[in-house]
Parts: structure tokens; C-alpha cells; sequence
């Protein structure tokens, strides 16, 4: 199988402090043959206030220097993980616009709760015992994820983490799964398939490999064909846990080929 894991950050992201240079030898070490750094550009930070602008300089700067390091021992690329476009879509395409030729990838994630408090769902603490307000996130997310998709097709190659609320909704001890918001979920991937976009397997370091067999069906069902991996890694020794499970659902669920990007072109590779 063709070992990639394309969703991987570092200290250019404010929830890490390790070097490119560390997370990409611990890639080496896990027998990647292919590694993205996509490090967090959320436009709310974690209070649900306005962010500053994303640091390309040093994006780029730890990006070249440790792929001349790595020589062609492993393929790096530049990626982003861009957080909340629907929140103001001018700003993600500066952003964007910003990354220039250099740029790979774009995952499309949703952290924060728009419109509400705006906070990350991460800092969101009282779902305890509150199913109706757990539910309230997960419909958020995914109407927001439904606006990303098929108003701004060009802020994301590859939709990050679909079910991110139920990372934390869980750990509160509410039952929720995907399985409760099927039909707005096919919406989704119907609309994906449609625009040829990407569903990510974010296995979270594998901690998450329970999620992603309905999705992959689902998604394969409603017309998908792309399918990117990611371990989500904010430490190195997170980088590629849980990849080789994760192509093997990819390949039990009916695809033949994992997908990576070069200039925000898709490139599958035979599984």
C-alpha cells in the first residue's frame, strides 16, 4: 500500500511546538513515502474572536528547509488546514491566494461553533447531560460544512474530520453518532462527489478508527471517489498511528487508490 498520511501539523500551528524537521523524521521512521504538513489557519481562534493572519514566511521557510534536508527520501508537501471558511469567505481566499504556487493542499475543517458562541468545539465543556445542546453543535457543523461545500468548493480540496463534534461530545458521555444525521451527511457527499473534493479518513492519531467505515460507504455510495488519510498528529510520535488501518477500510469499502496532492491537483495511488 502506498503509506501516506497528509494531515500533520507543527509549531507553526498554535496548538504545537515541534519542527517540521521532527514531526518529518518521525514520518521517515514510520516508512511514509509521503508526508503533508498542514498546519491550523482557523479564522475564530479558540474564543470565537477574529484571527491573525496566517504565517506564511515561516510556513514556507521550515517547509524548504527541511525538504532540501530530506532530500528524495520522503515527499514533502505544504498543505493548510483551513478552519471556518464560511465565516468569512474573503478572508480564506486571501489566505489561500497567499500560498501561492508552493501551496499543495487545502483540508476544509469546521472547529468552531459559528454563530453561536464561535467558540472551538474542543472548549466546549457543558454537553454533560445536555443531549439537546450536543445535538445543537453537530447540526451547526454540518450546516456550515453544507454552505463550505457548495459555495466554496475552491476553500478546500479535502473535507477534514466530518464528525470532529463527536470527539468531544462523546467524551462528555453523550451518545451520538453519524448515524443519527445520515441524510444530511449524503447531502454532503453528493455534493462533493459532484465537485470531484475529497473526504478525509482522520483516524486522530488512532484514536478514531470506528467512525470512518459508514462514512467511507456512504461517501462511496453517493457518488465519491477521492479519499485522503490523515493521522492528525500534533506530536511526532502521533505521525502515520493508525494510517495502515485506515487504508485498509478505504480499500474494504470499495476504493482502489488513496488519494495525495501536488498544486492542489488530486494524484491517486494504487492501494
Amino acid at each position: 500500500m502506498y503509506l501516506c498520511d497528509i494531515h500533520s501539523h507543527s509549531q507553526i500551528s498554535p496548538d504545537c511546538d515541534v519542527p517540521l524537521a521532527e514531526m518529518a523524521r518521525a514520518a521517515l521512521e514510520a516508512g511514509l513515502r509521503e508526508f503533508c504538513v498542514s498546519d491550523h489557519h482557523d479564522l475564530l481562534d479558540y474564543d470565537g474572536l477574529p484571527a491573525a493572519p496566517f504565517d506564511w514566511a515561516a510556513a514556507k521557510e521550515q517547509y524548504r528547509q527541511v525538504k532540501r534536508s530530506l532530500g528524495d527520501r520522503l515527499t514533502l508537501r505544504l498543505g493548510l488546514e483551513l478552519g471556518s471558511a464560511p465565516y468569512d469567505p474573503e478572508a480564506a481566499r486571501a489566505a489561500l491566494a497567499q500560498g501561492g504556487e508552493e501551496l499543495d493542499f487545502v483540508l476544509g475543517s469546521l472547529h468552531n461553533w459559528i454563530g453561536f458562541h464561535s467558540n472551538d468545539l474542543l472548549d466546549m465543556t457543558d454537553y454533560r447531560g445536555n443531549e439537546a445542546l450536543a445535538r445543537r453543535a453537530m447540526e451547526s457543523t454540518l450546516e456550515h460544512t453544507l454552505t463550505l461545500v457548495t459555495r466554496l468548493p475552491d476553500c478546500y480540496d479535502s473535507l477534514a474530520h466530518i464528525s470532529y463534534p463527536l470527539r468531544y461530545i462523546r467524551k462528555d458521555g453523550v451518545d451520538l453518532t453519524m448515524e443519527d444525521y445520515e441524510e444530511r451527511v449524503r447531502a454532503i457527499f453528493t455534493e462533493m462527489a459532484r465537485t470531484d473534493h475529497a473526504m478525509e479518513v482522520n483516524v486522530w492519531h488512532g484514536a478514531d478508527l470506528a467512525s470512518w467505515p459508514p462514512l467511507l460507504r456512504w461517501f462511496r455510495e453517493c457518488g465519491g471517489r477521492l479519499v485522503t488519510v490523515g493521522a492528525d498528529a500534533h506530536r511526532p510520535e502521533d505521525v502515520a498511528r493508525g494510517i495502515p488501518q485506515a487504508l485498509e477500510m478505504i480499500q474494504a469499502a470499495g476504493f482502489d487508490s488513496v488519494t495525495t496532492y501536488e498544486r492542489r491537483r488530486p494524484v491517486l495511488h494504487k492501494l
